[in-house]
């Protein structure tokens, strides 16, 4: 049986966008707010869906968040990555709306 397996890295070009990556928090780093709130809003998302048989795994790391997702079905796999897609460019969306 086959295994599909995809490590994706979602981060931000703080100099494409200068307006939206203003300092927002005491410590200066302009980045700890966009990312942490697109991993709460995957990693809320994770949690709630039921299995899909993928496995899906997200964690934050520097200055990018690092999204897993292996399965062995690939419409189901690349359901699954486009979901999470959607959903990181979505918050991603809200936040720039907000500001």
């Amino acid at each position: 049986m086959e295994n599909f397996k995809a490590k994706i890295f979602i981060y931000f070009d703080t100099n494409h966008n200068t307006r939206f990556f203003q300092s927002n928090n005491d410590d200066g780093n302009i980045l700890k707010k966009p990312l942490n709130s697109i991993f709460v809003a995957i990693k809320g998302d994770i949690q709630s869906t039921p299995d899909f048989d993928t496995h899906v795994t997200v964690s934050i790391e520097n200055d990018y968040i690092i999204l897993s997702i292996s399965g062995n079905n690939l419409s189901k796999f690349r359901a699954s990555l486009l979901s999470f897609l959607r959903l990181a460019d979505l918050a991603y969306s809200v936040l720039h709306i907000d500001k």
